[in-house]
């Protein structure tokens, strides 16, 4: 009796201590994800998660910066399962990571113009085609040879692979050779590197309203074209855009997907729109009160 007593007892104590606190479920709405955004792209993505998560306290979205290449890498890898990027994937990037056997989903969040920022006290307003590509492998080495001043012109890029320089890679069909060119690993560096530097030519991707440079409108035949969210997406008479992409190698309802969904659902293009000079992917609905 003593012995099945004991044994109850034991019993007991073994479910008492398996029914300790349990770690909370996550989901849509609750969990941790860490993702990974592009420099361009690092103050939306941040934006966004403090966002997100004002409407669910349980979340919490950790944002990191690193290159293009970086996170390309990482999710090739499966280190990453999400990222942010200001461009879309190349075909060889796709080809890698489905190789690899990683599903892959990608969703358009925004559009923003990349901008060729000049010094404002230059006198140039645009740029051509033909210009652009003769000063970017070197053909044109000093501004009087396209309507400006006698300074010589010094180009300061971002990274191979970031956005802003692929796009322009793309418009021209790759460029044979690059003039000697400051290549800068942020946008913030650029700007540093660029500053005093009168015959400066800066390609730039984030709002540039509050910068001591203007931006270059692109020339076509039919008229110079500013660089803004209306011409870049509208009638596509600016070439520079760049594609602020959301990439994964997983479909889980767990709180990245939650996030993602409010990124890319009404409320984070309202957002994007309203807070960001940025165009959302898709037009907001616009809510209407019916007055009876």
């Amino acid at each position: 009796m003593k012995a099945k007593t004991a044994l109850i007892l034991l019993l007991g104590v073994a479910t008492v201590m398996g029914c300790g606190p349990r770690k909370p479920q996550e989901n849509m709405t609750a969990g941790h994800a860490r993702l990974g955004a592009s420099d361009a792209v690092f103050e939306l993505a941040w934006f966004l998660s403090r966002e997100f998560q004002a409407g669910n306290q349980a979340a919490f979205i950790d944002i990191f910066r690193a290159t293009n290449q970086e996170l390309v890498s990482s999710l090739l890898s499966g280190e990453a399962e999400e990222i942010f990027l200001d461009r879309v994937l190349t075909p060889a990037e796709t080809l890698a990571i489905r190789t690899a056997d990683h599903r892959l989903y990608m969703y358009p969040v925004a559009y923003h113009p990349v901008f060729l920022l000049v010094d404002s006290a230059l006198g140039l307003t645009a740029l051509d085609s033909t210009e652009l590509r003769d000063i970017f492998t070197g053909r044109i080495t000093r501004w009087n040879e396209v309507g400006g001043p006698d300074l010589p012109v010094n180009t300061y890029l971002p990274l191979p692979g970031e956005g802003a320089m692929q796009t322009i890679v793309d418009y021209f069909g790759g460029l044979d050779s690059l003039q000697a060119a400051a290549v800068c690993t942020t946008l913030a560096a650029a700007l540093d590197s660029a500053r005093g530097d009168p015959g400066a030519l800066i390609v730039y991707s984030k709002p540039a309203a509050a910068l001591s440079y203007k931006p270059l409108r692109f020339h076509r035949e039919s008229g110079d074209v500013p660089p803004n969210v209306k011409t870049v997406l509208e009638d596509n008479a600016y070439p520079f855009l760049l594609k602020i992409t959301y990439i994964t190698t997983h479909m889980k309802t767990d709180v990245a997907a939650g996030y993602l969904t409010f990124c890319v659902g009404n409320l984070g293009q309202r957002r994007i729109m309203n807070a960001f000079n940025y165009r959302p992917a898709s037009v907001p609905v616009r809510v209407i009160e019916m007055k009876h």
